[in-house]
């Protein structure tokens, strides 16, 4: 029975091989030539882009990313290699990079960099885990895999063998890196920007950006009345943030007699103007509202409500509270009336009321439905229908069938403020705006003048756009980043 393993073990000997690691020098084990992985790298990212909006490379903020990370690039190993980089619009705190050179930083990550050289420390780290072959190690490892499945199969069958094989290449790709090469690519982060004429403590200042912000997310679903687990999935290998800091602020002191560029009020302008958070195509959370501009809706929620917007459905909850809220909207393929929308979403036998008319202009169905729900077995819903043209947009609230009575006016407010969207009348989507800091201004002060435009944790979420903590403070005079 043993002999299977030795074949096993042999043939993955034969067909793996060692390269060495342009930016490291060390010998690494690979099973790719650099053509493949290119081609593997232009073909992940033309999927990809089918599913991510990206910024036009003629916008202003794409332009300006893509200089700076030209300048970075060009200090980089590999320098045969053309590097690309591109924003991802939407307010996801995140960079990647693909194969080949192609480096993504979704804007939401862009909005919190306080200076260039912040931004250069970003695209530099990216820009290490291609350079260090990050991906094509974790490509050739899974390919390892592949390869000892599918020679373990011929002895020992595995029914599941086929379908995993494509599944365990793909997530190779896109899977986040180990702690040894994320700490690599903060240590080449560093020598390129430093190369690259940029302050290398930069990688400090974002670094403990990302913390403040894991910080205020737990925060904020602790409030919810979420239950907080830190991610443990088989490829949680990344180092903590914590130590990542301890890390850079290591390596950066060893540099810190060569001073460099940070052109803070570069970058500030860059961002001056944009989406803080989801884009217009989007639909953003402002406050307890919802706007939509993109599909011309609109909606509000009462004072306890927290309020999620995602590609998916806009969700919201009672904080603390089993009562939920889910917006979804529909292209119908066939007309329908509101009221049939609504049989078609719940068996009859469920439905306990049912009534129609016009509200807002728009066709519109209301249905109380006794059925179970995501988070309440025993649950009673309420169903709202709203028809626009082809669109179906549906509003389902659901509690514990002993609390329904309890939030039943509430979840008639929320239906009730279902409306088109006026830009004129009801304000724009959230952006990045400059202000200078003055003689007697707080986080919490600011947050209030925009009537806590950024939910419950504004003034926490205004201090760390600012790279500070709340009861850190600018000079007055200073130029920071706040949101209208």
């Amino acid at each position: 029975m043993k002999f299977p393993y030795i074949v096993l073990i042999s043939l993955i000997i034969l067909l793996s091989g060692c390269a060495t690691n342009p930016a490291t020098g060390k010998q690494d084990f690979v099973m790719i030539s650099e053509e493949e992985e290119l081609a593997i790298g232009k073909q992940v990212f033309a999927e990809m882009s089918k599913s991510i909006v990206l910024l036009p490379e003629d916008d202003p903020l794409a332009r300006y990313v893509d200089s700076v990370g030209q300048r970075v690039a060009a200090t980089a190993d590999r320098k045969d290699l053309f590097f690309r980089f591109y924003v991802v619009d939407d307010d996801t705190i995140n960079a990647f990079a693909l194969p080949g050179g192609y480096i993504c930083i979704h804007r939401g990550l862009v909005n919190h960099m306080n200076n260039e050289a912040e931004l250069a420390a970003v695209l530099g780290h990216e820009a290490g885990h291609v350079t260090a072959r990050h991906s094509v190690q974790q490509i050739s490892k899974a390919r390892a895999y592949q390869t000892g499945m599918a020679i373990t199969s011929i002895f020992i069958p595995i029914p599941q063998a086929a379908g995993m094989l494509g599944d365990v290449m793909a997530t190779a790709i896109l899977k986040g890196y180990g702690r040894d090469a994320e700490l690599q690519s903060d240590e080449l982060s560093i020598r390129y920007l430093t190369q690259a004429g940029y302050d290398p403590s930069a990688t400090i200042g974002i670094l403990k950006t990302l913390k403040r912000l894991d910080d205020i997310d737990t925060k904020e679903r602790i409030d919810a009345g979420e239950k907080v687990e830190k991610y443990h999935g088989a490829f949680a290998s990344h180092p903590e943030t914590s130590k990542r800091i301890e890390e850079a602020i290591a390596k950066a002191t060893a540099l810190q007699r060569r001073s460099g560029m940070v052109n803070r009020e570069a970058l500030l302008a860059a961002i001056d103007g944009y989406a803080y958070g989801d884009s217009a195509e989007q639909g953003a959370v402002v406050g307890r509202r919802f706007l939509h501009p993109e599909l011309g809706i609109q909606l509000a929620f009462p004072k306890e409500w927290v309020i999620t917007n995602s590609p998916q459905a806009l969700t919201a909850r009672v904080r603390q509270q089993k009562v939920y809220f889910m917006l979804t909207m529909n292209e119908m393929q066939k007309r329908m009336s509101a009221e049939e929308v609504v049989k078609k979403m719940f068996t009859d036998r469920h439905i306990l009321k049912l009534e129609s008319g016009v509200r807002s202009g728009m066709p519109y169905a209301h249905g109380q439905v006794r059925q179970s729900a995501p988070n309440v077995s025993e649950a009673m819903i309420d169903a709202h229908v709203f028809l626009d043209g082809r669109k179906a947009y549906m509003l389902t609230m659901w509690s514990h069938r002993d609390q329904f009575n309890k939030y039943v006016s509430q979840f008639s407010q929320i239906a009730n403020s279902f409306r088109s969207y006026d830009k004129v009348r009801d304000g724009d989507i959230p952006r990045i705006t400059l202000y200078k800091w003055q003689a007697g201004d707080s986080w919490q002060k600011l947050a209030a003048q925009r009537n806590n435009i950024l939910g419950r944790f504004t003034a926490n979420r205004l201090a760390a756009l600012n790279g500070m903590g709340i009861d850190e403070k600018p000079a007055p005079g200073t130029l920071i980043k706040n949101v209208k």
